[in-house]
């Protein structure tokens, strides 16, 4: 009887511990560091059928965001590929405080960075 019932419980339990979350890695229990990372990577997959100027504005581990100045005031229209970097940023900011980039850029250096170059409509910052 005894011998069941550990059957039973090993048998129960993988069942009853939920799946992780890669459409809203947000929701994910980030319990130790590997669980953050893995969230992250998710953050970094979402894509955004409103940001479609170019594929070199997907945002990935590099850091680093190929925004041309020709395509600088079309990036940062309001809703498009600027607003979904953000989105992607926030939701790298929530699974993992410490993420950095392989340029060892923070999150909040690509927000600050994005927030300064469409602050003058897209056409990057305007020195005087």
């Amino acid at each position: 009887m005894e011998l069941f019932l550990i059957v039973a419980i090993i048998l129960i339990l993988p069942t009853a511990t939920p799946a992780e979350n890669t459409w809203n890695p947000t929701a994910n229990m980030n319990l130790n560091p590997t669980q953050a990372w893995r969230s992250s990577e998710y953050c970094l997959r979402n894509t955004s059928t409103t940001c479609q100027l170019s594929h070199n504005y997907k945002l990935t581990s590099s850091g680093w965001l190929n925004v041309t100045a020709a395509d600088g005031p079309n990036f940062c229209q309001a809703g498009g590929c600027a607003d979904h970097m953000r989105a992607v940023l926030l939701c790298l900011k929530r699974v993992k405080r410490d993420y950095w980039f392989a340029n060892s850029a923070t999150v909040q250096d690509l927000y600050d960075t994005i927030s300064n170059g469409c602050s003058n409509g897209g056409k990057g910052n305007q020195k005087f």
